[in-house]
């Protein structure tokens, strides 16, 4: 079989969009994925994708133009992983902030699968949250997503990233990633907080008790002892973020085609 010069670049721009998702898309992006298996996937999905994927009319002839669409195609694919990607993040900086109060930031460690360094209650929101994304078929809404960007962004047409719907959707996403770890993380630091209030009446009240070293022995414990009674809650509020993540990457397409 004999292919054409349009076919192998439409091959190409697929394969640029689905590296950019696998990128950044959660599961995919994970360092325990082999990068064998995402190379093997990506080329997978462009096959299938190849000949029933929408084309731009107006294909990109030379190599520079080839180029700068490849690019184009990775930035968009990038973007689509982000958009999911976000609500980890959002719910893992809870889970910091979360460890920051209950004075378990110092027992940070090297996670070598993702490459930075974790506190315990932030790994745990963070795989809680992994844990629903599978459940609820997230990585199946990852693929079908990108499957769907085809349909308003052909392959080989430019995404419009000077759009100012997609500016003010990233500053939007942004501020939303920080409210949605102020509101995970609250009752813990009320929490922390009332105890810290309570040290301090003590304190006035009985100046010979040392409250600095007991609030490092009772904090820890009385932070994971409200986690375990929000954590429902956290669970619920994960499934609401994941419901959200389609129309997020139904405005974005929107905002960029």
């Amino acid at each position: 079989m004999i292919f054409s010069y349009n076919q192998l670049t439409v091959f190409l721009l697929i394969i640029a969009r689905i590296i950019g998702v696998l990128i950044e898309a959660p599961i995919f992006n994970s360092r325990s994925f082999p990068a064998f298996a995402k190379v093997a996937l990506a080329i997978w999905i462009a096959i299938v994708l190849w000949f029933v994927t929408p084309v731009s009319p107006q294909l990109p002839s030379t190599i520079p133009l080839i180029l700068l669409a490849l690019i184009f195609e990775v930035a968009l694919g990038f973007t689509i992983g982000f958009i999911i990607n976000i609500i980890f993040i959002a719910v893992q900086s809870a889970g910091e902030i979360m460890d920051m109060q209950m004075g378990l930031s110092v027992a940070t460690a090297l996670d070598p699968i993702f490459g930075a360094v974790i506190s315990i209650i932030g790994r745990i929101c963070f795989y809680t949250a992994m844990i629903m994304f599978l459940i609820m078929n997230g990585h199946h809404l990852v693929l079908s997503g990108f499957h769907q960007s085809f349909s308003a962004i052909p392959a080989g047409q430019f995404a419009n990233f000077s759009s100012p719907n997609f500016a003010l959707q990233m500053i939007a996403l942004g501020s939303g990633l920080w409210l949605t770890a102020i509101k995970l993380s609250a009752p813990i630091v009320l929490l922390v907080f009332l105890s810290d209030f309570s040290f301090g009446i003590v304190s006035r009240v009985a100046p010979q008790v040392n409250v600095f070293m007991l609030g490092f022995q009772v904090k820890p414990s009385l932070g994971l002892i409200g986690f375990i009674f929000i954590l429902p809650f956290i669970v619920k509020y994960i499934s609401h973020l994941l419901e959200t993540m389609t129309a997020q990457l139904i405005l974005l397409i929107n905002n960029i085609k």
